[in-house]
């Protein structure tokens, strides 16, 4: 199948919904072969039905050692080879600061850091003895900037940059790529239930953004499979903003 990621088999997790279901479709229609992983089978094999091409539905929890290992032992007994990690599985908890409960912490670094970490591992196993890969972390605003009543989530994403940033310096030498993308404000089903229980301000995040929208998991898509190519061999250690220049603007209306 041609395309431009054609004959690369890439990993994906979260891949069952969101940011993850859309990078995965984009994937599978560029020509990859796609490792749909995640918690939910049913939603993964939604996925993996859309898809239409040749995937593998694998569910795994990214915060279980034993569980990663199986993941990736798994899509190299499928397809042979690893050549792209989507590290995109992740959780927020949002709450007063003074009021958040150390196993909320717990879970939010688990999943958010600790996941990341455990997949680029074994990932990276496999693709430094082939020469070659590709992981791109999925951080977030927070990564960049400070907001309230996520100071887990804030925790958890800055330290996926600098991970993406120790990663490529580490395994830049020995031709793997790491980057990450940095989505603004997605428009989400967990948004909209944010939204629903006033801890999510749209009508003010969208005045701010000067391309006027929200997100959607699709403008996440294109990014993804630059960062996937061949086109971004020159690429590494860097954090793409993606989020319709909310960050840029300083000018209050």
């Amino acid at each position: 199948m041609n395309g431009r990621l054609a004959d690369k088999v890439a990993v994906v997790t979260g891949a069952g919904r969101g940011i993850g279901r859309a990078i995965a479709l984009a994937y599978a229609r560029e020509g990859a072969q796609v490792v749909l992983a995640g918690r939910t089978r049913d939603q993964l094999e939604a996925v993996a039905s859309e898809a239409g091409r040749n995937t593998l539905v694998q569910t795994a929890d990214v915060c279980d050692e034993a569980s990663v290992a199986a993941l990736f032992e798994q899509a190299v007994a499928a397809f042979g080879r690893v050549d792209v990690l989507v590290n995109n599985a992740g959780v927020t908890f949002v709450k007063p600061t003074e009021e958040l409960p150390l196993e909320a912490w717990l879970r939010v670094i688990n999943t958010n850091l600790t996941g990341p970490f455990l997949c680029a591992q074994a990932a990276g196993r496999i693709m430094l003895q082939q020469g070659n890969g590709r992981i791109i972390n999925i951080a977030s605003l927070t990564s960049l900037a400070g907001l309230p009543m996520r100071a887990a989530y804030g925790a958890s994403k800055g330290g996926l940059m600098a991970l993406t940033q120790s990663l490529a310096v580490e395994w830049g030498p020995r031709g793997l790529r790491v980057n990450a993308i940095a989505p603004g404000y997605i428009r989400t089903a967990l948004q909209d239930d944010l939204v629903r229980q006033g801890l999510f301000p749209a009508d003010r995040i969208t005045a701010r953004t000067p391309v006027r929208r929200m997100g959607t998991p699709e403008d996440i898509a294109g990014p993804a499979i630059f960062l996937a190519s061949d086109e971004a061999d020159w690429v590494n250690g860097e954090t793409f903003v993606v989020d319709g220049g909310w960050l840029a603007n300083g000018w209050v209306d």
